[in-house]
């Protein structure tokens, strides 16, 4: 399967307000939604072809070779930045329930000596980290997987130079 994207230069590929050499230059956020808007219903497929089309006069073998290394490795880093990311998320995730689950313990140990306003006023934090912990697991790790699941997806994928005449 092959997905298909013209571009005029180089640079297309490159944030504008960035002029260094293309071994440090961003990525164009431009680039990256295209590319993402033409990848996303083919997330599980295999053999996918990135192909960029750019007019045979401005081709430059060593750019090419050094550009598909920096999209390769700019997929490979987010990859491993996203699957960093899904740990912590999960650390923190679990480090709230604890935190919550600690809070109703002390409110009920303490609720058999003290009033048993202070049990219910102690319940309040509890279910506050219980569910804040809920929350950033379920809601923060199905958005950390679909960018998982992407960036794994490109950084498989080949990337190509081809003319577009």
């Amino acid at each position: 399967m092959r997905v298909q994207i013209a571009i005029d230069t180089f640079d297309d590929i490159f944030s504008d307000f960035d002029i260094r050499d293309y071994k440090e230059r961003y990525i164009s956020s431009d680039f990256l939604n295209e590319l993402r808007m033409r990848t996303y219903k083919m997330l599980n497929r295999k053999n996918v072809i990135i192909c960029l089309l750019i007019p045979g006069q401005e081709r430059n073998g060593v750019s090419e070779k050094i550009i598909e290394k920096r999209l390769k490795d700019f997929f490979k880093n987010r990859y491993i930045r996203n699957q960093r990311r899904k740990k912590e998320i999960m650390v923190k995730a679990i480090y709230f329930e604890c935190i919550g689950i600690l809070f109703l313990f002390v409110a009920l140990f303490l609720s058999k000596y003290t009033f048993e306003y202070f049990k219910e006023f102690m319940l309040i934090p509890s279910w506050f980290f219980v569910w804040n912990g809920l929350e950033k697991y379920f809601d923060h790790k199905k958005i950390i997987d679909k960018k998982i699941t992407y960036y794994s997806f490109v950084s498989k994928s080949s990337i190509h130079f081809e003319d577009s005449n």
